[in-house]
């Protein structure tokens, strides 16, 4: 019996003596956490500011990204309104000069080269360039005028 009650101490008394270790191991914890928990707010201060300056600077480079894509979409249809206008206007200058030929079968390409042949004594080819020149001019100045308008705006 006499082991049984010695064991039974010696078990209380190691058992105190671990609780009161444990009860020193999370005072000093607590104590420590205490000490450093300013220092560790500031160093997640400090990490959350340069993170959102970081942030921040790729979010703006991404606009700018943007910006510059637009504005290369809207230089692109700019320049291919241009260069249309500009290959309407020689087009425009190389039809000025109607020559009938045959067509690909249809009857109009005929019926228009038997027009243009009996109205070759009226001499009419003039006024048609003249009022082929003043279609054209009509034509490029109401062009101008809308690629005028386009402005942040309108009218």
């Amino acid at each position: 019996m006499f082991p049984f009650v010695l064991g039974g101490i010696l078990g209380d008394a190691f058992g105190k003596l671990f609780d009161v270790i444990w009860s020193g191991i999370k005072w000093i914890g607590r104590l420590l956490k205490k000490l450093f928990q300013g220092l560790v707010d500031l160093f997640i201060g400090f990490f959350e500011v340069i993170y959102a300056l970081i942030d921040g600077l790729l979010y703006f480079l991404y606009k700018i990204g943007v910006l510059a894509v637009k504005l290369f979409l809207l230089f692109f249809e700019l320049a291919k309104m241009i260069v249309s206008l500009f290959v309407g206007f020689a087009k425009t200058l190389a039809s000025l000069v109607y020559v009938p030929r045959g067509g690909s079968g249809n009857g109009y390409s005929e019926m228009l080269g038997k027009i243009f042949t009996a109205m070759q004594p009226l001499k009419l080819e003039p006024i048609a360039y003249i009022l082929l020149f003043i279609l054209w001019m009509f034509t490029a100045v109401a062009a101008i005028k809308l690629l005028s308008s386009i402005r942040v705006g309108g009218e």
